[in-house]
């Protein structure tokens, strides 16, 4: 039988009538012309009705991303989306601080909190989940700056203008989750809410020999253009001069990780470095399982060098060899130098490291052909694979 679409052509349809069905068709497109012009009335006024909420204000809480050495550099101060400021995992992150808790340089551990009353001429307070959690006018607790709470809940705020900061602390080296809540000081009505979660994870990254941490980041350091994604994505970062590990592990940047195993309750790691960053990498976590008997228990889950060179002296040339102590998971990428390129700088193969089996020579792909040790960190096929498989890895 032939498919009913591939029949003969139909018989000609009879003309339709002029006449009263023409005029009810007629009719029917006018008024269905009337109905949608009535909806996309409709449309219009309830988006420009959304709008206007949307612009209004609000009462509103905005957290920050943690400082660092009493101020924000080498980051920039970074504000929590709105989206994520109850998220257990993205939103506010904020570090412990136990009773031995020493920040060397300047205090840090407490986030920026700053409080919008978007308006609103009723008195607001705040409201706190968990009693750990402190209030600070200033961010290094000054003397007669702490805001009390009573019953978990402050005295309406005080405002010297439409906002006003506030700084958070988290007591002790215990508890993983705790809310902060904007209310109406009459009736309660809940007007906004943060969720910060207690870091137990630290991430450090160390440069290569002249790279400097700095602001904005130099989109030619790959290290720290990595660094910088970590941090504004949650992660409690230590972005580092390489330089502030020695050839025996130590320095500033060790007593750093040190603290924040003994007196902010960390128990995860990640570590990774660019060339002589890759060798202050193995001198870091060689010295921390040196010392690991006399520390909290703690993972390192991931490392990486990239173009790893060994880090006794400034003018250490000597291919990094050695996989980095206790680390669960190690990317190893680097390049052949050349005495014209980049005189014969270059990292190596190192097995059992990611990829499979030994780490990538970047030279042997289609786009890493001509790499050089001066721009190897920076392909993007190099940073997305550290961020890709940092994250599964090291909590925040």
């Amino acid at each position: 039988m032939t498919p009913p679409d591939r029949q003969g052509p139909a018989a000609p349809r009879a003309p339709r009538p002029r006449g009263t069905d023409g005029a009810r068709s007629r009719a029917g497109r006018a008024w269905v012309v009337a109905l949608l012009g009535t909806v996309a009335l409709s449309t219009a006024v309830a988006q420009t009705q959304f709008l206007d909420r949307a612009r209004a204000p609000r009462p509103d809480l905005t957290a920050f991303r943690p400082r660092n050495l009493g101020g924000y550099a080498p980051f920039a101060r970074t504000s929590v989306p709105d989206a994520l400021e109850e998220d257990a995992q993205l939103g506010p992150g904020i570090r412990r601080a136990g009773a031995t808790d020493d920040d060397p340089v300047a205090e840090d551990d407490l986030i920026e909190l700053v409080v919008d009353r978007g308006g609103l001429a009723d008195a607001i307070v705040l409201e706190r989940t968990a009693p750990h959690l402190k209030l600070w006018t200033t961010h290094d607790r000054q003397p007669g700056t702490e805001v009390p709470f009573v019953g978990d809940r402050t005295a309406p705020l005080a405002f010297g203008g439409g906002a006003a900061t506030y700084w958070v602390e988290w007591v002790g080296t215990t508890g993983a989750l705790g809310a902060l809540e904007l209310r109406a000081n009459s009736g309660g009505k809940l007007l906004d809410r943060v969720v910060l979660h207690a870091f137990d994870g630290l991430v450090v990254a160390l440069g290569g020999e002249g790279q400097v941490p700095g602001l904005p980041v130099d989109p030619n350091h790959g290290t720290f253009v990595v660094a910088t994604e970590l941090y504004e994505r949650g992660y409690d970062v230590l972005m580092r001069d390489e330089d502030e590990v020695d050839g025996t592990g130590a320095g500033p940047v060790y007593d750093q990780v040190v603290t924040a195993l003994t007196d902010r309750g960390v128990h995860e790691l990640a570590v990774f470095g660019f060339s002589h960053g890759g060798g202050s990498t193995a001198d870091l976590l060689a010295r921390l399982d040196a010392a690991s008997a006399g520390l909290p228990a703690y993972t390192v889950g991931f490392t990486s060098y990239t173009d790893g060179v060994g880090n006794a002296s400034d003018i250490d040339v000597s291919q990094e060899s050695t996989r980095p102590a206790d680390s669960g998971f190690h990317a190893n990428h680097y390049q052949h130098g050349t005495l014209f390129e980049d005189f014969f700088l270059d990292g190596t193969a190192i097995a059992n490291s990611e990829p499979p089996p030994a780490g990538l020579d970047v030279e042997t792909t289609p786009w890493g052909a001509n790499a050089t040790h001066y721009d190897v960190d920076d392909y993007v096929q190099v940073t997305s694979f550290l961020l890709s498989n940092l994250e599964p890895r090291v909590g925040r």
